[in-house]
């Protein structure tokens, strides 16, 4: 595909709306001194933590009990000490003088309450370890029992589904993180200000408002009105003009992958050969071009951790186009590829909230149009609900893969043949042995292999296509200069918002 192709696909994209100005944003004043605005393209939709606790993580007002710094270190403000007694137990002591935002005590007590509650009610929980217990054993100590073997409990206490709350008396979730949310309106608004219970800087940190934003487009135009004090994220396009006009543009390696997740349950994509096809007529280079950063794909992971990828993607459209002979699916005389008299049709289908994911579907589909395959596009809000209905073809999919610093929760999740996140019924024997021993190794170069040894499992198996690594842009105002994004959004609102 040549370059203009690309700019062809951009354009079409601009007028179907994916990157245009169509939705308004709520009307926004330019922030006070004391505050900021930041534009985002996905928010939480409840203040649930079992069921947006990313999000709630993201927004600054929950935490986990271990968290990333900027350097991607494991640190916890809550534990002092965590010691494993065997393979299935560990002896926890929590610092003591923390507190929930509504100034009750963080105590062992609460832990136990809170996590005990996660574990049964929240499958992704269990992912890495299986159901843990969680036993006070004093005012600050607990006793934690996992079902499965783990030498990584700081890792899987930082997993994103293990946010801490309490719960209310009126039903209603309170959080320990450096913000608490004074208002919000779902799907549009929410307005922050400093936990007061937090630290001793809470004087320093700026009141924040997060808005929501339907696309790109229209937050580049708040922004640029000064409406906003970040935009975060937008689009390589918009990041080049934003320089070129003098505002302040950061990029970074986003940890997060883009891949297509294939419904092996469906015929064709049950076929080994019509998935290896698809996966090489595939080409990943004129997407990271579209993408105007990050790179191809070597396996599941972003490529500056020790435990990424070491694969050569294959692209062989020619090759692809004979595997697609071999299984039956044959060119007919207008260039259409059928078998038995019916079309080979495929549908892919993404969502709004990761505007790049709309780029690389209608590249995708322009390289398996001419192959000879029938496509259709589809946009979903909910991609999780949508996947879940088992009704799907290719799902383009964003996810960060290591957000606790280490790639069993992501392989567990998506592969593990009982998975929160195995959409698709992918099942294999040679995974669930690679899975089974990762968790009983501590971090190190024998773990990271196997960590390699499953994303080259998945490179043969196909249940996903690995597609790009890639590079996110934000913009930022003065007031911001100092931010640093890290962790893909996992931390947009963090303590050091407005402190650096």
């Amino acid at each position: 595909m040549k370059k203009s192709l690309i700019s062809m696909t951009l354009s079409a994209l601009m007028l179907a709306g994916t990157l245009s100005a169509v939705t308004v944003a709520p009307a926004a004043e330019a922030a006070e001194d004391n505050s900021v605005i930041i534009g985002v393209t996905s928010m939480t939709g409840a203040l649930d933590p079992l069921s947006d606790s990313w999000d709630l993580t993201s927004e600054g007002l929950s935490e986990t009990l271990y968290m990333q710094d900027e350097e991607g270190n494991l640190v916890s403000r809550y534990v002092k000490t965590l010691e494993q007694k065997d393979d299935r137990n560990w002896e926890m002591t929590l610092n003591e003088g923390l507190k929930f935002s509504d100034g009750s005590d963080i105590n062992a007590q609460a832990v136990a309450d809170c996590y005990n509650t996660v574990m049964e009610k929240v499958e992704n929980a269990r992912a890495s370890a299986g159901k843990i217990q969680f036993n006070p054993t004093g005012d600050y100590t607990l006793e934690l029992t996992t079902e499965k073997p783990t030498k990584l409990m700081s890792s899987v206490l930082c997993e994103w589904t293990n946010a801490l709350w309490k719960q209310a008396d009126d039903g209603s979730y309170i959080f320990s993180g450096p913000y608490v949310c004074k208002d919000f309106q779902a799907n549009t608004s929410m307005k922050l200000e400093p936990n007061e219970y937090y630290d001793d800087q809470v004087s320093q940190r700026p009141d924040v408002t997060i808005m929501l934003f339907q696309d790109t487009a229209a937050m580049q135009q708040a922004f640029e009105g000064g409406e906003i004090d970040m935009a975060f994220t937008v689009t390589p396009q918009i990041a080049e003009q934003l320089q070129g006009e003098g505002y302040t543009v950061n990029t970074f390696d986003a940890g997060y992958q883009y891949f297509s997740v294939v419904n092996l349950q469906k015929a064709p994509l049950d076929d080994a050969n019509v998935r290896k096809a698809l996966s090489l007529a595939v080409n990943r280079e004129n997407m990271v071009t579209a993408l105007d950063g990050g790179q191809v794909a070597n396996g599941a992971f972003a490529h500056y951790y020790s435990f990424a990828g070491d694969i050569k993607v294959e692209e062989d459209a020619d090759q692809a186009g004979k595997l697609l002979d071999e299984a039956g699916w044959k060119l007919n005389d207008s260039g259409v590829r059928e078998k038995d008299g019916q079309p080979l049709s495929i549908e892919l289908a993404t969502y709004p909230s990761r505007p790049d994911l709309s780029v690389l579907m209608q590249l995708m589909a322009s390289d398996y149009t001419d192959l000879g395959i029938t496509v259709t596009t589809k946009m979903v809000d909910n991609i999780g609900d949508y996947a879940s209905e088992g009704n799907y073809d290719i799902l383009l999919w964003a996810q960060h893969t290591a957000p606790s610093g280490e790639p069993g929760y992501f392989l567990n999740q998506f592969f593990g043949k009982d998975g929160g996140n195995n959409k698709n019924g992918y099942a294999s024997d040679d995974m669930e042995s690679v899975l089974e021993k990762m968790g009983t190794l501590e971090p190190g170069d024998e773990r990271d292999q196997l960590a390699r040894q499953a994303q080259e499992i998945i490179y043969q198996d196909l249940p996903i296509i690995y597609l790009v690594d890639p590079q996110w842009h934000i913009a930022v105002s003065d007031k911001l200069a100092g931010y640093k994004p890290y962790c893909g959004d996992y931390y947009i609102v963090n303590a050091k918002l407005g402190l650096n």
